[in-house]
């Protein structure tokens, strides 16, 4: 599930807002598939469910990140 959003343009586009600064930190042709990521990260319980598909790329963070993926 999603707890936070980097930033309010990213949330726009989560819940289908059409606002300028959607518009400026992402190209619309974007949307679609950026919304559909956005859904996948949001419907999950835990971390390892994000393991699949391979193309996640999901790995353990280092250095000052450790602990996070």
């Amino acid at each position: 599930m999603i707890i936070s959003f980097k930033n309010k343009a990213t949330e726009d586009i989560f819940n289908g807002g059409n606002t300028k600064n959607a518009r400026k930190t992402c190209p619309q042709s974007l949307w679609r598939v950026a919304s559909r990521k956005l859904d996948q990260l949001d419907s999950v319980q835990t971390l390892e469910e994000l393991q699949v598909p391979p193309g996640n790329k999901l790995e353990p963070l280092i250095g000052d990140r450790k602990g996070e993926n």
